[in-house]
């Protein structure tokens, strides 16, 4: 065998004893971090793909979630902090994808690059509008599904690979209205110190609800059952009709069964009275009935559980005042009054719509 020869056949040989000693000392250091990368670089690009997760703040339970299906998918997942565009932002990180959480917390937004140009080639919105949501682990399975269908993509049979399919678009289902009304109906028992027992009430109320959170109500009650209130000449039936206003500020638990209202409200009451004299009395005094009417205000709290969707049961609490407080008299001579304070409770039915 000549020189030439001999060199011929050296090349090949110490090729492949380096190979051999490359992936011996890979193998030895499999666990540490820089095996890795140097795998994932001896790989290729096409396998090493990178996620850049935006996160606020380091224990977010949403992106930890997000993380563990995305990690699952076999990225590799980095998290850093929000700044500038999440696209510019992704691209910094050589990332082919990025996730952030939108401002609302309902859901997140998804960025996708295509893999050969870099160009922008997705931006998708996942949300989740049930009520007490967003619901992680939907959130969570959806981003990761998206994630799997824009960056593995199926492989065409080879028989219609010539024919190359149309571009899928991915839409989002129209979030549901945060707009949602309420009619409660309901019996209450309404006490307006001064002398007179408490009022039997039948209520109603109207809800509007602008967002999750803020709403207004729209309250009327009437007696069905008056209090009454007695004195030497005799006694006086005394029941109020209030109408009102209310600010309301809802808070409703993680799986959305359970919810607490506050509301602010102001309106009108127009005091019923009718006297009855006493048999002992004069024989000139005679049953009367009056109205008084008077300003009021009043803070409510209302306690509910939803028994379905469109149907819930509760109990409030109400307490006030009157602008001022309603005399009563008998015979001409003061009895008592009404309305400082103003206290009342209630049970009631609800029906929800959108």
């Amino acid at each position: 065998m000549n020189r030439a020869a001999q060199r011929s056949h050296s090349r090949p040989t110490r090729s492949r004893w380096l190979f051999l000693v490359l992936a011996a000392t890979i193998a030895l250091h499999a666990g540490s971090p820089q095996a890795a990368s140097l795998l994932a670089q001896l790989a290729g690009p096409d396998d090493h793909r990178r996620i850049l997760l935006v996160v606020d703040s380091p224990g977010d339970l949403l992106m930890n979630r997000i993380r563990a299906e995305v990690v699952s998918l076999g990225l590799d997942v980095v998290a850093r902090a929000p700044r500038g565009p999440i696209d510019e932002r992704a691209r910094a990180e050589h990332a082919v994808a990025a996730i952030r959480i939108l401002p609302s917390r309902n859901g997140v937004e998804v960025w996708m690059a295509d893999a050969t140009s870099g160009r922008s080639l997705l931006r998708q919105v996942i949300v989740d509008e049930t009520p007490g949501g967003p619901n992680q682990d939907v959130v969570a399975l959806q981003t990761a599904e998206l994630l799997r269908t824009g960056l593995f993509p199926e492989t065409p049979p080879a028989a219609t690979r010539a024919v190359p399919s149309p571009p899928v678009i991915i839409q989002s289902a129209p979030a549901r209205s945060d707009h949602e009304n309420a009619l409660k109906t309901g019996a209450a028992l309404l006490y307006g110190a001064g002398g007179a027992s408490p009022a039997w009430q039948v209520w109603f109320s109207f809800e509007h609800l602008w967002s999750r959170r803020l709403g207004i109500a729209f309250d009327v009650s009437a007696p069905f059952r008056r209090g009454t209130m007695s004195g030497p000449e005799g006694k006086a039936d005394v029941g109020p009709i209030v109408v009102g206003v209310e600010m309301l500020a809802r808070f409703v638990s993680s799986r959305g069964r359970v919810f607490l209202t506050a509301g602010l409200g102001a309106g009108s009451v127009a005091l019923l009275t009718k006297g009855h004299p006493s048999p002992e009395g004069s024989s000139q005094l005679e049953s009367n009935s009056s109205t008084a009417y008077t300003g009021l205000g009043y803070g409510r709290i209302t306690l509910g559980w939803k028994l379905s969707t469109w149907l819930g049961l509760g109990m409030s609490g109400l307490a006030g005042t009157t602008v001022a407080r309603v005399r009563i008299r008998f015979g001409g001579n003061d009895a008592g009054d009404w309305g400082v304070p103003l206290l009342g409770a209630a049970l009631f039915t609800q029906v929800d719509w959108h």
